[in-house]
């Protein structure tokens, strides 16, 4: 069956978002929907308005979901019915209809007709986490399940680190990821495959390889709810959930709810309508993944002549490397040293990022 939407999980860790973009009071954010924690982990950490926009919107009824979650609920009901963590169908059901009444009567309908999601947890039927729990399957079956657990044991760095070169770093492992990222297997079951037009036929097994120790190993696994729910398909320690479910988040949100505002939109549709100076600051996602080269030098060409300067943009990419382009240079800075640094703290290290300044 044709997944309803490609992710359930952003794969951007907002927390990079908000230091890339130094993130400030009353700031005003145009960003990528996807499913949802940017915009909702990012309003959970300041007072920012943000208007988060996608071309999806399967992913928008995702997004707010969340959102109506955490309205609805209380954060560990939240997480448990969204499907961060466990719980049996009767209960998500019963979550299910206190979130109900605060939806429109499109998104009761789509998830009327996709139960399914529901009984499971919204974020674990999309496209992405689909093949990433059968991979999981596969790989506990060969590491083995407490081997994997022993992982979140630790409370430094060092002793993870040293823990996947000694278990962990196997060929077997490494032979894995060469299947599952193969090209001819990863498109249209883990990634749709406008998402691959710039990676050629190359194996990009390698490069997930690469990054696939630094993600294990370069943050505090117990505290990562990433690294948790790849391997487990849920979020072990309740600390560890997405900002946004934390118990003063919550709060937060609640009250700042009317500066969130979701749009059905492209992001160069959504600029194209916004008033000169509307944003000041701007998180594209890897959109640029998406688009031509062309495409996306227009992109930033139009976020500078909107933008309220001093701006921040920040973009990350697998594919696509983001050249200069020599007509922006005078305007847009890209900060490739931050980039790097920031990808060593990152939760989720599988991009290359790319913050850049917008001058007056």
């Amino acid at each position: 069956m044709e997944p309803i939407y490609n992710f359930g999980i952003s794969q951007e860790d907002a927390l990079t978002e908000f230091k890339a973009l130094d993130i400030k009071k009353d700031d005003r954010l145009l960003c990528v929907a996807s499913a949802g924690e940017v915009p909702l982990n990012l309003l959970a950490l300041e007072d920012i308005f943000i208007e988060a926009v996608d071309i999806s919107p399967h992913q928008l009824f995702l997004s707010k979901m969340k959102l109506h979650s955490i309205c609805a609920l209380e954060p560990l009901k939240a997480a448990a019915f969204l499907g961060y963590m466990d719980t049996d169908l009767e209960t998500r059901m019963n979550l299910f209809q206190k979130v109900l009444p605060l939806m429109e009567e499109d998104e009761r309908q789509f998830w009327w007709q996709n139960m399914d999601a529901i009984e499971k947890g919204p974020i674990r039927v999309a496209r992405f986490e689909r093949f990433m729990a059968k991979l999981n399957s596969i790989g506990l079956l060969i590491l083995g399940k407490k081997k994997m657990h022993r992982l979140f044991e630790f409370e430094t760095i060092e002793g993870q680190q040293e823990f996947f070169d000694q278990y962990l770093s196997t060929f077997l492992l490494k032979s894995i990821f060469k299947i599952a990222f193969h090209p001819r297997i990863y498109k249209k079951r883990g990634m749709a495959s406008d998402g691959l037009k710039h990676s050629g036929e190359r194996n990009i097994a390698d490069f997930f390889y690469s990054r696939f120790r630094h993600f294990c190993s370069s943050t505090i696994a117990r505290k990562n709810y990433y690294l948790q729910y790849t391997f487990f398909n849920k979020v072990l320690y309740p600390d560890a959930l997405p900002e946004y479910l934390g118990e003063n988040a919550v709060k937060r949100i609640r009250r700042n709810r009317e500066r969130l505002v979701w749009r059905l939109s492209s992001y160069n549709e959504a600029l194209e309508k916004s008033r000169k100076g509307t944003f000041n600051k701007f998180h594209l996602s890897n959109i640029g993944d998406w688009m031509s080269r062309e495409e996306y030098v227009e992109l930033l060409s139009l976020i500078k002549k909107k933008a309220k300067p001093p701006a921040k943009i920040f973009a990350r990419y697998i594919h696509l490397n983001h050249e200069i382009p020599e007509e922006l240079k005078n305007c847009i800075d890209f900060n490739f040293k931050l980039g790097e640094r920031l990808v060593e703290e990152d939760r989720y290290p599988f991009y290359s990022m790319v913050p850049m300044d917008v001058d007056g």
